[in-house]
């Protein structure tokens, strides 16, 4: 089985650690353990548990209050529908391999997240990217969408809000979504780890789980909570296919770590002091990122309602040229554009440390005075 170098992967573990001034990470600024565990009260009862914690494989499928604290983020789950994985990628490849017959079609959307296409068209299928258009603020062409389906069209696949677009969709956009795969009898897959960072309120707020009984649903820890370093995703979809899944388990991870479950359930249980805290440094980001792109002559951005954006420089330099440029003259990181196979833009993060990204956008501008 062969498969496409991951463009954006291999970028960032050869690039982010050579810069000052990272402004391309997706997750939100990740608390560290101290600080997680003082925001959760929880620092003496965590301590203690964990040392009292015996080192084995704990529940294979992760424990029952893991399941139920999950459940809470949707209206209509239940533990049955909820498989635990490491991560949302582990999440997106188990759900792919579950899904993805050869031969098998499948429309996603580009700029995107190259795991899943990539990883289907390594089983065999053929896969449909339809183009997000900038000049229509990154949004999707419904009319193309239902062009591209054909009898052997499987599953939609969409990412809300999008990475590296921000793109999200009105709650009638979702509704025509789904009655597009309704009327096909299509799957319809959704990585949903952005949900809850979104930089403005015209934007469904739910998950798409609950709209649709053929919604398959991938999230995790990692970006709207910032906690990618406890590596816990998981899978929320319909019993049936959730029942595959957790066979399909015992080859890729049998479990999870004990300690993460554990530490999941606390950070589920108060998700809303973890939510407001990230919510508030996506929203000072957005509105710093609104002045300054004002000021700057050679930035535009067509401003999505997720708080990752896709920005547009002026000047006729490949992306990845220019990326590691900057990185060299000014220690600022970027994921260049052609890693979206999107050239002349950059991947700008929103979750970042506030006063990171106000410092890194600054010398940013003053490294692009000398195009001026």
């Amino acid at each position: 089985m062969k498969i496409s170098p991951f463009k954006v992967e291999i970028w960032m573990n050869e690039h982010e650690n050579d810069g000052i001034y990272n402004l391309t990470e997706s997750c939100v600024s990740p608390l560290k353990m101290g600080e997680l565990l003082e925001l959760l009260d929880i620092k003496e009862k965590y301590l203690s548990d964990l040392l009292d914690m015996k080192l084995d494989y704990g529940d294979i499928n992760g424990s029952d209050e893991l399941k139920k604290q999950i459940c809470q983020l949707y209206e209509t789950a239940e533990p049955c529908n909820i498989a635990i994985a490491q991560g949302a990628i582990n999440a997106n490849e188990m759900t792919i391999m579950e899904l993805i017959e050869p031969n098998d079609e499948m429309i996603t959307f580009t700029p995107g997240y190259q795991q899943v296409s990539s990883l289907a068209e390594s089983l065999g299928a053929k896969v449909i990217e339809l183009e997000l258009k900038e000049e229509k603020g990154w949004q999707v062409d419904f009319d193309e969408l239902e062009k591209a389906i054909t009898d052997k069209t499987k599953v939609i696949c969409v990412t809300l809000p999008n990475n590296p677009t921000g793109t999200m969709l009105s709650t009638q956009a979702c509704v025509r979504l789904i009655e597009i795969a309704e009327r096909h009898d299509l799957y319809l897959f959704v990585d949903e780890v952005y949900r809850s960072l979104y930089a403005d309120r015209f934007c469904y707020q739910g998950s798409l789980f609950d709209l649709y009984d053929k919604a398959i649903i991938t999230s995790g820890l990692s970006k709207s909570f910032g906690l990618p370093g406890l590596r816990l995703g998981w899978i929320v979809g319909p019993k049936a296919f959730i029942d595959r899944i957790i066979y399909r388990r015992d080859y890729h991870i049998i479990s999870i770590s004990k300690m993460n479950d554990v530490l999941a359930v606390e950070v589920l249980k108060q998700k809303e002091k973890i939510l407001s805290r990230n919510r508030d440094i996506c929203l000072k980001n957005r509105a710093y990122l609104e002045e300054w792109i004002k000021h700057e002559r050679h930035i535009t951005n067509s401003f999505t309602s997720g708080t990752t954006q896709l920005i547009r420089y002026d000047m006729k330099i490949p992306s990845e040229e220019l990326s590691l440029r900057v990185q060299k003259e000014a220690g600022i990181f970027f994921v260049p554009g052609s890693c979206f196979d999107c050239e002349y833009h950059l991947r700008l993060g929103g979750g970042i440390d506030p006063v990171i990204f106000q410092n890194g956008l600054n010398v940013f501008s003053n490294w692009l005075r000398q195009f001026d």
